[in-house]
């Protein structure tokens, strides 16, 4: 597994103007030494192609994988024809940045459930149709009280679009919630895992969530793919997201030896 960053994670020195853009790309380079970066839209202080090649150039200087790239503007299903158009400006500017993977999420529910479901599915295989010409895949992050909210509608969702450009962005709550074992079956689509961080101990470990379970569920999996750290809590964020990155990469390089010694033994 690796270890990436969202740009969410820092969102609060980016709107203040301590941290710019590309000095967020290069901390996680230098500073944070992260396999790769998670990219947000509503934080792309530009969007022309200029800005867009100087990002990837950075992130190929500092040895960074594009990991994804967040559309992080809820999919609304009352105005599925303009949700279409911007995303599939987020997939030309991903191309730009030669990410594979675009996270969308779909928003909540206003009005009729049943028009709401079919204005989603009709959008989403309208956006599929594009993802297939830029050769990108979407990560779909399950939403609550959103059409898309249980593993039911996830798997009736995917079905529904009959797309392999439809993927899953799977969540810790997945692998150690209430309802982990319902979700068992469409986390075999998981392409990228969040990693929320909220209250963290002087380690670096999460108080609110049992990361020690959801990466041994990874291990146990065989996923390679990335888990990108989103830090929300109240610290200053340089300081705890690098304590939360330090402690996720100890646990995933334990892991590692463990898996090794028992994937051997297969």
């Amino acid at each position: 597994m690796k270890l990436c960053c969202s740009s969410y994670s820092y969102a609060r020195a980016l709107a203040a103007g301590r941290l710019t853009h590309l000095e967020w790309v290069d901390l996680c380079g230098r500073e944070l030494m992260l396999d790769g970066v998670e990219f947000v839209r509503s934080h792309f202080p530009r969007l022309d192609t200029e800005y867009v090649a100087q990002l990837k150039k950075l992130c190929a200087d500092r040895c960074l994988t594009v990991a994804c790239l967040d559309h992080d503007v809820p999919f609304d299903a009352s105005d599925v024809d303009r949700h279409v158009a911007s995303l599939t400006n987020t997939l030309e500017i991903a191309a730009g940045l030669g990410a594979p993977l675009v996270r969308i999420h779909a928003g909540t529910v206003a009005g009729s459930p049943l028009l709401a479901w079919r204005e989603l599915i009709r959008g989403l295989s309208a956006c599929c149709i594009q993802a297939k010409q830029y050769n990108i895949t979407f990560a779909l992050q399950p939403q609550a009280a959103s059409p898309v909210g249980s593993p039911v509608e996830v798997k009736r969702a995917f079905k529904e679009c009959d797309s392999a450009w439809l993927r899953l962005a799977a969540t810790p709550e997945m692998f150690n919630g209430l309802s982990k074992d319902s979700w068992d079956e469409a986390l075999g689509a998981t392409v990228i895992v969040g990693a929320p961080m909220r209250r963290l101990d002087t380690f670096g470990a999460d108080e609110a969530t049992d990361y020690l379970q959801v990466l041994t569920s990874l291990w146990q999996r065989r996923y390679r793919g990335f888990i990108s750290v989103v830090y929300t809590g109240d610290e200053d964020e340089r300081g705890a997201v690098a304590r939360g990155v330090s402690w996720l990469r100890g646990i995933l390089a334990k892991d590692a030896l463990k898996a090794a010694a028992t994937f051997a033994g297969d």
